[in-house]
């Protein structure tokens, strides 16, 4: 059952993220996430991971005119919220930051990025090695987890064939 954890955590997590929202008194939520914002090591780093393995482009930055922003704001090629690279200080990032949480990506081609995290995990060195996660059925969904250079989890997300 412990292996299986994860695996239930994250069709419950899917389950969730596909329910409709509504709000305490049954009229529908107007709330829509808009950007996820993370502190990384290197701005130029994490910028150029999630562009060559995620396709995500620069849509802005702070501030604007800038040699050197604090924050940089990506846009998905698929849309949805935008992702906030942050590097606000000197300062080493906490210990353990990737534990928080995980930034998850729905896509048609789940394999194809992996192969991307991965082999810019073999030429740079940063990032891991994607791990596939098999659920049961005969038509299960495809999920790929692996980190980026900063410690922090992707989800890749593949709906089940139709």
């Amino acid at each position: 059952m412990a292996k299986q954890f994860p695996k239930l955590l994250t069709v419950a997590a899917l389950a969730v993220a596909a329910a409709p929202l509504v709000a305490a008194d049954d009229e529908k939520s107007d709330a829509a996430l808009s950007q996820v914002a993370i502190n990384v090591e290197d701005l130029d780093r994490s910028e150029s991971y999630y562009r060559d393995v995620l396709g995500f482009v620069r849509v802005w930055q702070y501030p604007p005119e800038s040699e050197t922003p604090i924050e940089i704001g990506l846009a998905a090629p698929g849309g949805g919220a935008g992702l906030v690279l942050a590097r606000l200080s000197d300062e080493p990032l906490p210990e353990g930051k990737g534990r928080y949480g995980r930034i998850i990506v729905n896509t048609a081609n789940a394999k194809a990025l992996a192969a991307k995290a991965e082999a810019y995990r073999k030429r740079s060195g940063a990032g891991s090695e994607p791990r596939f996660i098999t659920l049961p059925g005969d038509n299960p969904p495809t999920i790929v987890f692996f980190r980026d250079p900063d410690g922090y989890e992707i989800e890749l997300y593949q709906a089940p064939s139709r």
